[in-house]
């Protein structure tokens, strides 16, 4: 058992790099399982947890405070299993979306040094359009249109993920995970079940609809 971790929590740890395993996915096994309903990120910013989302990377896994002692360890198997599948989904995704950024503000940033110091185009203007924030809030700019662009695709693949690791794990436990959260009454949880949006992710009802209906969306193209 790891320092400061329950058996409970450290069960939990074990689950991922078995669904790596089981998943065919690069295996990895964080040390330390953190309960926290948000994520701070600094200047007072935080997000929130989902409850039925895992943040892992590294050596941390990060959960919902709020659903310790809701599930058994075996029973974040599917929701660990889904995460992993849809974060492997989403990396080249990332990347992309990365590089077209950076592309996206040296087409600015580049010209407009070279007008600036190699010629008198700008004039004064140019002491403020060679600001290194003007390329910084371009590619920033870029970076959510693309997640605006790629958020359907997104929630498609997360049901996916679902209907993929289901056939893995159990439908059946999986249904019963997802149902043990829908009971819990609570408000996020409820809020995205009622305003559903494929700009969102998937509610739980959503994602149990699917996986009642044998998950008819098609399996991504890897």
């Amino acid at each position: 058992m790891s320092e400061g971790q329950s058996s409970s929590d450290t069960a939990i740890l074990q689950q991922v790099p078995r669904m790596c395993d089981l998943l065919g996915l690069k295996r990895f096994a964080p040390k330390k399982l953190i309960w926290e309903d948000s994520i701070y990120l600094g200047r007072g910013g935080r997000i929130p947890v989902p409850v039925d989302y895992v943040f892992v990377g590294g050596r941390r896994m990060i959960l919902a405070k709020r659903m310790q002692g809701v599930l058994a360890p075996e029973e974040w198997r599917p929701l660990i299993g889904s995460t992993l599948l849809v974060r492997s989904w989403a990396r080249p995704r990332v990347i992309k979306s990365l590089l077209v950024a950076i592309i996206v503000a040296m087409a600015y940033y580049v010209p407009v040094l070279l007008l600036a110091f190699g010629t008198s185009v700008l004039g004064s203007a140019g002491i403020y359009l060679t600001s290194p924030i003007f390329p910084l809030v371009i590619g920033l700019l870029t970076l959510m249109v693309f997640g605006r662009v790629y958020s359907p695709e997104a929630h498609k693949e997360a049901l996916r993920a679902d209907s993929q690791v289901a056939g893995l794990v159990g439908r059946d436990m999986f249904l019963t995970t997802l149902q043990k959260i829908d009971s819990m009454g609570f408000k996020d949880v409820e809020k995205l079940n009622r305003k559903s949006s494929m700009f969102k992710q998937p509610g739980i009802q959503e994602r149990i609809r699917n996986l009642q209906s044998g998950g008819t969306i098609p399996s991504v193209s890897q």
